[in-house]
């Protein structure tokens, strides 16, 4: 046996555990990261949800820009705008919480009755809720479970703040930041790279808000509508909301269902009157999601489900509802990103 088969021998275990180590490193790199960024959630939560907000809004910047609209402007215009509709949404939903919470005893009973009348004694509200009990879930509290909803789901006033002021400087200094980002390579063509880059995550971001923001303003003009039709309150709400969980993906259609489902029973306490308004936006999402979007988006912003299923439960698990919705910008951002780091050239396979 040869010296030189010798030393390949002895070398191959050596490699095979500097490669098993190499991964163990990055394993615990992204474990540390994954954990940083959850024990900075307060922080990173209105940082990225702004700096997502700015590459949607981007090509805006450059195009007001060239009609003599300075990007100050336009970055104010947008704080503004962000600022009535969280005024809107605080004021009407501090109204509607406060006439439900008044309401709770009378809904309550009303709820119960209709549960035992469609599925018999055993589905009263008060047999139910004595089982929770016992579970140990304790006693249904509807404006206990209605404040730990709004605290849950309401940002901090410091996360706004950060949020609102990280928009602005976003798209007020837009350019600088990108001349930054570009010019901090000395290499020409890693400057090219990098410019690619960043007008490829603005383009599809750009494109994603505005397919996705008019395929739900339809869906939620289709819930309004129905919402109307069949005679369930607030029907603008419903709209709204509806518009609002439907960039969510598979959670937000879900969680829309289930409630025009409870509150249609509560309001008519007939099974097929209040399967009527979920079945229709059943309809629509389906003929959205397999007719329309395909269509429309088309296969340049065609997302592998598997991977927008799992970003959906990491980003949720990490940064919860709000990382549900930016599960998938993050994930065309990554994608747009991953492709440029790593292109893929084209393989042709022998027939």
């Amino acid at each position: 046996m040869s010296t030189q088969t010798v030393q390949d021998q002895t070398l191959e275990p050596s490699l095979g555990l500097q490669k098993i180590s190499s991964w163990a490193l990055i394993g615990m790199f992204v474990l540390m990261l994954a954990v940083a960024m959850s024990l900075a959630q307060t922080l990173l939560v209105p940082l990225v949800s702004a700096g997502v907000l700015a590459f949607m809004l981007g090509p805006w910047v450059t195009t007001l820009r060239k009609w003599g609209l300075p990007p100050s402007i336009f970055a104010a215009a947008v704080v503004f705008g962000a600022l009535l509709i969280i005024h809107a949404a605080i004021v009407q939903g501090s109204t509607i919480a406060v006439d439900w919470v008044g309401r709770a005893p009378e809904l309550l009973t009303s709820f119960s009755d209709k549960l035992r009348s469609a599925f018999g004694p055993a589905f009263s509200l008060e047999r139910l809720q004595s089982t929770f009990a016992r579970t140990g879930g304790g006693s249904l509290d509807a404006a206990a479970i209605l404040q730990s909803t709004m605290n849950f789901l309401t940002p901090t006033i410091g996360e706004l703040i950060v949020f609102l002021a990280a928009l602005f400087f976003s798209l007020a200094g837009r350019e600088e930041l990108r001349r930054y980002l570009v010019f901090i390579f000395d290499d020409k063509e890693t400057r090219l790279r990098t410019l690619r880059l960043l007008n490829n995550i603005e383009r599809d971001l750009k494109s994603y808000m505005a397919v996705v923001a008019a395929i739900n303003l339809v869906l939620a003009v289709i819930v309004a509508v129905t919402a109307f039709a069949v005679g369930l309150p607030n029907p603008l709400l419903w709209g709204i909301v509806a518009f609002a969980l439907e960039f969510i993906p598979y959670v937000g259609p879900i969680a829309i269902y289930v409630a025009l489902f409870l509150v249609g029973f509560a309001t008519f306490g007939s099974l097929s009157q209040a399967l009527v308004a979920p079945l229709i936006l059943l309809v629509a999402d389906t003929l959205e999601a397999n007719v329309v979007s395909p269509s429309v988006i088309g296969r340049r912003l065609t997302l592998n489900p598997g991977l927008v299923f799992l970003g959906l439960v990491f980003w949720t698990w990490l940064w919860g509802p709000v990382g549900a919705i930016l599960a998938t910008p993050l994930l065309i951002a990554g994608t747009v990103t991953f492709s440029h780091v790593f292109p893929q050239h084209e393989i042709n396979l022998p027939e």
